[in-house]
């Protein structure tokens, strides 16, 4: 086995493999007395068919079979052993290669394409970035406690409906007779008054009872596809076809008092905080918004960083290569098409690639399973098992135990570990940008930040923020992994 290789272009070599007899001979007689061993024929043993038989009809495909993994063993084992950092993978050359006849040829030799990474200075110091911190405006936060406060209020049975009400129900759809229409809608479902939009449906609901039937048109009352979907108990795209009269008869009214802003509330909402008075409730509800909304601001942040890296960070790609390597990988014609189509949006996706992979190297950036385990048990999972009042020691352990077997028991669930993990290097990478870079902190609230990034939105993008490590998935087709 010979394998040798050299240079044919920027950040491009030919590897030649030449393959002997020798190399593939022992391998495929033990791969055909392993296939006699199975082999049953009329007028033979079980297992003691001639191997002259054998070779006749399996010594070929054998052949090749064993050529073509003592060839690709050795092609990544060459690569290994020389520390070629491979970009993409390697294809085949077919204009060099001889074309192979495993029948009669006894020596057969390979060629391939194989692209290498650049080599580049990355000096994160440098370069500048805006983070923007979005504080919450006053009605924001208002509506926030407002919700916070229903949330942890007292479910009420009254007699009528009132506007802020929920009625229970069960609800037929009717015929141009006014009669049930049999084998059509007939559900038991949930109808929120303050959603109804059109008052003189509204006004039919108002002050009826438990038993009391009300006739109306739910495409009219609901005027928001959800929510007209939820209530139909049916999918979107009929329920925008629906437009008959229903009967709705109400079984149960419920309505929800909002808690009171006191102690009784603040020890509800934030266990962990002592909370005495609604000042310091308002800083703490204030503090949870800023959180949710740090999340919107990082996936700016790395979106317009990794723009601006693969604008400023230069070096060199081996671009023909990289353009006849997606359109191998690509999984249909249309995906083709797209690379061909939008084949510098792709380059400059697999530039991100490379500099990302730069930062997790030199940043020591890793996501580990011990990372999405713990993910799942203080992110995820915790409101599913939540602490009981009064909890002992003993059921605590309990409770963090069972956690603890769930959350690994998810991580078998893989399309899901492997969102979590997205998520998770994303946000490690984006904290690495934030330590390292040139970063100008900007305080604005939700309304400002929308107005400032928007603009930057409606530009067609150099690239779309994409992990090589996540292998996230671009607008076009999946975009394989580089490395």
């Amino acid at each position: 086995m010979k394998v040798s290789q050299e240079n044919n272009g920027v950040l491009t070599s030919l590897v030649k493999i030449e393959v002997e007899a020798n190399d593939y001979k022992s391998e495929v007689e033990k791969q055909l007395k392993q296939q006699r061993q199975k082999m049953s024929m009329p007028g033979f043993r079980p297992g003691q068919v001639p191997m002259s038989i054998v070779k006749k009809m399996y010594g070929v495909a054998a052949k090749a079979q064993t050529i073509e993994q003592i060839m690709s063993d050795n092609l990544y084992k060459f690569i290994e052993e020389n520390k070629i950092k491979v970009l993409g993978s390697p294809l085949a050359n077919d204009e060099k290669t001889p074309k192979a006849d495993f029948e009669k040829d006894d020596n057969f030799t390979f060629f391939f394409d194989v692209a290498t990474q650049p080599e580049f200075d990355l000096d994160l110091k440098k370069e500048k970035a805006v983070i923007y911190e979005i504080e919450p405006t006053t009605e924001m936060l208002d509506k926030f406690i407002a919700d916070t406060c229903m949330r942890f209020g007292k479910v009420e049975s009254p007699e009528t409906i009132g506007e802020k009400d929920m009625a229970y129900g069960h609800l037929v759809e009717l015929d141009e007779n006014g009669e049930k229409k049999e084998g059509e809608v007939d559900i038991n479902t949930t109808l929120y008054i303050e959603r109804i939009a059109l008052k003189t449906i509204k006004d039919k609901f108002l002050n009826k009872k438990k038993d009391d039937t009300v006739t109306f048109k739910p495409a009219k009352a609901l005027k928001d596809a959800s929510q007209l979907a939820a209530f139909l108990r049916m999918k979107q795209e009929d329920a925008k076809e629906f437009s008959a009269d229903c009967q709705f008869t109400i079984s149960s009214i419920q309505r929800m008092t909002p808690a009171e802003l006191n102690e009784e509330l603040f020890s509800k909402v934030y266990k962990d905080k002592e909370i005495k008075d609604e000042k310091s409730f308002r800083q703490a509800a204030k503090e949870d918004l800023m959180n949710a909304y740090k999340r919107e601001s990082d996936n700016y942040f790395l979106n317009k960083t990794s723009e601006e890296l693969v604008k400023n960070v230069k070096f060199d790609l081996p671009v023909e290569f990289l353009k006849r390597w997606l359109t191998a990988t690509a999984q249909s014609e249309e995906a083709k098409k797209d690379i061909e189509e939008k084949f510098d949006k792709y380059l400059d996706g697999i530039r991100w690639q490379i500099i990302e992979t730069k930062i997790a190297e030199t940043g020591d950036v890793k996501v580990t399973d011990e990372d999405v385990i713990n993910y799942y048990k203080t992110e995820l999972l915790p409101s599913y098992f939540p602490a009981m009042p009064d909890e002992t020691e003993d059921q605590k352990k309990e409770r963090e135990e069972h956690l603890d077997s769930v959350a690994r028991n998810m991580l078998n669930e893989r399309e899901q570990t492997k969102q979590v993990y997205n998520y998770l290097f994303d946000k490690k990478i984006t904290e690495t940008l934030k330590d390292n870079m040139k970063v100008t902190v900007k305080k604005v609230n939700m309304d400002e930040f929308i107005k400032e990034v928007s603009p930057a939105t409606e530009e067609k993008k150099p690239a779309k923020k994409k992990s090589s490590k996540a292998e996230k998935k671009e607008e076009t087709d999946e975009q394989p992994s580089l490395f």
